[in-house]
């Protein structure tokens, strides 16, 4: 049976055709595989970007309930001791929103100049803060508040 295995008649053999399929199933199952990862790397950026959108949402909220403490006018703000106590409290809350955007993003370049620029309104606040001079932030949050401290100093 030479015709069979050689010329277009070697199509019609079974074996041939079962041979194939295998080799077919493995590249499809390969391909699959790697599109999935695609896909998996590509949710969990998403997800990640959702929290960092979501912090800085809930930062922005923050503000526009207490437009003068967003604006960091430190005349304004000392006047009162009430007014300075939650002034505090409200730069712990963007610090802490800060930390978690960077704890998802540290290295998302837009992310940290939207940071340092939000930073550099509230520096003088920063200088005197006993939770940065304890280094209580992460450390992606703790070198961006000192090089801003440090900027703002020259």
């Amino acid at each position: 049976m030479t015709c069979f295995t050689t010329g277009w008649s070697a199509f019609f053999d079974v074996a041939l055709w079962v041979n194939w399929a295998t080799i077919a199933t493995c590249a499809v199952a390969m391909i699959s595989a790697g599109v999935a990862y695609k896909q998996w790397i590509s949710s969990k950026l998403e997800a990640r970007r959702a929290t960092a959108y979501s912090a800085y949402s809930r930062f922005l909220e923050l503000c526009d309930q207490s437009p003068d403490f967003a604006y960091a006018d430190e005349q304004v703000i000392k006047v009162n001791q009430k007014d300075y106590i939650k002034y505090r409290w409200f730069v712990a809350q963007m610090l802490f929103a800060f930390e978690q955007i960077l704890d998802v993003l540290p290295d998302d370049d837009k992310w940290n100049v939207t940071i340092r620029n939000q930073l550099k309104k509230h520096v003088w606040h920063l200088r005197q803060s006993n939770s940065v001079d304890r280094g209580e932030w992460c450390q992606p949050l703790q070198a961006l508040i000192e090089r801003v401290i440090e900027q703002v100093n020259d």
